[in-house]
């Protein structure tokens, strides 16, 4: 196996791993580059959201959806609690409660909101493989 394709072990624990993705995707989705979260993700990577319509399949499908989010005049972002996750060898899984918290002109306040997603070890980085973020629903 070359060097290009080896990977890098990775010692941190599942939860320090879905905490810091999150970071990013939050701190990429604030800033609406949409480099920054394509390069989260792996090229056939799933992404669900709250609405209907939400949803994205493979790099054309996310960076379309993700074109249309950052031309509304608010911007996403999320804040989370301590994830539970778990690992699997180059796959970690987590789920999060958190709340989504929109930004701008208008946007509403702060809504209870649960993130979950499976990571996958390439090279020595993490990247979605899957992605959900939706609101729960409400009695």
């Amino acid at each position: 196996m070359g060097l290009a394709s080896a990977t890098v072990r990775d010692d941190r624990t599942p939860e320090a791993i879905a905490h810091s993705i999150l970071t990013t995707l939050a701190d990429c989705t604030r800033r609406r580059d949409l480099t920054g979260v394509l390069d989260l993700f792996v090229d056939d990577a799933a992404l669900f959201g709250s609405d209907a319509g939400e949803f994205a399949r493979g790099r054309a499908d996310l960076q379309d959806f993700l074109t249309t989010l950052f031309g509304e005049p608010i911007t996403y972002g999320w804040t989370w609690d301590d994830p539970v996750a778990g690992r699997h060898g180059d796959v970690v899984w987590f789920v999060a409660p958190g709340r989504a918290i929109l930004e701008g002109e208008g946007a509403p306040p702060p809504v209870p909101y649960r993130l979950s997603g499976v990571l996958v070890q390439v090279g020595g980085g993490w990247r979605f493989a899957l992605f959900n973020g939706a609101q729960p629903v409400t009695e």
